[in-house]
This record gives C-alpha cells, structure tokens and sequence, in this order.
C-alpha cells in the first residue's frame, strides 16, 4: 500500500485523498477507501504469481495495489465499463514511477467476466452488485481453488472458494459501493 500513492489516482484538487474513505473519481464513481482496498487483497490471500480479473478499475488506485502484491510472475486483468474513467486509469497507471508491466487494462463490460482469458485465480469486484445479481458465470471462470470476492452495493461482502467439491461461500455484513454496470451487474 505505501507503494501506491493515492493522491496520484485522484482528480486534480481532489479534497481527502489521504482520508480513510471514498474518494469521488467523477461520473458518480468512486476510489474505494485504502482500508477497503487492503481488506479485500487480505481476504483475496493476493501473492505472487496469481492470475487475477479485477472488475472496476476505477481510477487503477486497486489495480496498482493488486499489481504489486502478485508481482513476480502475477497477471492482472482489469476491466472498466466507463471509457472515460478506463483511459484515466490507463494514464495513472502508466505514469506511475514504477509502471505495473503486468497489468493489461480493458474497457468494457466486465459483470460478463472476462472469459477469453479464463481461469483465474482470483475474481474481484470493485463495484457492488444489485439483488438480482448471480455469480455462475463467474465461478465458472475461476481455477480449481480460486476465489470469487463481491459486495453488493449495500449490504454484504460475499467470498466464494471454489474447490473439487463445488463452492464454500461466507458473507460479511456492512459495506457499501457505487453499483456495478453492465449486462450481469443484476440492476433491472
């Protein structure tokens, strides 16, 4: 986390970006709170060498974080629905002192997944999913033993292993998120 400065993700004159909470990143989205961000690459279990689907990028304030932690022999897979947001983060992350060289960063509608580049390791969400929502599509592109991580835009943190017998799946109580877009974001 010390090596992703935040204040470089966020708009110029952006008030709070050391604060401990979300940080407005324009088109009503946010840059979730460092605390957030370090949580879910905890309960990600992020190290080196996995194969990761971020959906979300945002700013790429999660994205760079993640880069590092699977760094060496990790890849990054990152995916943003607002065009404008993907080449802001594009941008941050290329100007980063050190740029992350395994990160690939895609516009487009990640609630599908990124099945082309399938199986992951790790699934994340950086976006909260509406009630609607289901996750097959998803757990179907993690590897054996990967885990699936989502929130949805209020309410519970949901965290499914995938394992040779099916899936374990644990919620968490209490978070709240911008809503994910796109086809599988479960919003009617």
């Amino acid at each position: 986390m010390r090596n992703a400065d935040r204040a470089h993700f966020a708009p110029p004159g952006a008030r709070g970006v050391y604060e401990d909470e979300p940080l407005p990143i324009g088109h009503a989205q946010t840059c979730s709170q460092p605390s957030m961000v370090a949580a879910m690459a905890t309960l990600l279990e992020l190290r080196p060498g996995l194969r990761v689907l971020e959906i979300g990028t945002g700013c790429g304030y999660s994205a760079s974080v993640a880069a590092q932690l699977i760094n060496p022999g990790g890849r990054l897979f990152t995916v943003e629905f607002i065009p404008e947001l993907s080449d802001t983060a594009r941008r941050n992350l290329e100007t980063l002192p050190e740029p992350p060289g395994n990160c690939t960063l895609i516009t487009g509608d990640g609630s599908l997944g990124l099945p082309e580049q399938a199986p992951f390791d790790r699934i994340y969400l950086t976006a909260g999913v509406g009630r609607n929502f289901t996750r097959h599509h998803l757990v179907d592109q993690l590897a054996p033993g990967g885990i699936l991580l989502y929130p949805e835009a209020y309410g519970d943190m949901h965290l499914v292993r995938k394992t040779p017998h099916g899936v374990t799946a644990r919620s968490m109580h209490g978070v709240g998120f911008v809503q994910l877009r796109g086809e599988k974001g479960g919003f009617d």
